[in-house]
C-alpha cells in the first residue's frame, strides 16, 4: 500500500520514508525528526502513534478503534500535525 499524505504535509514540503514495518520517518524544512507508525491490535483493528526517536516511547498515540490501516495512517499524521506542527 503506497502511503498519501494530508494536503498540508506537501505544503509544508514535509518528506516520509520508511522506517520499518509500517513506520515512516518524517521531516521537513524547521521540522523536528519524527516517526509515524500503525499497528493493529488483538481486536483486529488499527491504532497510530507518533515517536520522535526511532526507538523511542510513544509521544502520542490513538486507541484501536480504526477499521482500515488508511484511516489509522490519517490519525498518525493527525497526531504529527497536533504535537510537532503546532
Amino acid at each position: 500500500m503506497e502511503l498519501i499524505v494530508p494536503f498540508w504535509f506537501k505544503q509544508r514540503q514535509a518528506k516520509a520514508e520508511p522506517a520499518g514495518d509500517n513506520t515512516y520517518r518524517v521531516t521537513g524544512p524547521i521540522l523536528p525528526e519524527a516517526f509515524l507508525s500503525i499497528r493493529r491490535d488483538e481486536n483486529g483493528k488499527w491504532a497510530a502513534s507518533l515517536r520522535t526517536a526511532a526507538e523511542g516511547p510513544d509521544v502520542a498515540a490513538t486507541a484501536a478503534e480504526f477499521e482500515r490501516p488508511e484511516d489509522a495512517w490519517e490519525a498518525a499524521f493527525e497526531l504529527y500535525r497536533q504535537h510537532i506542527i503546532t
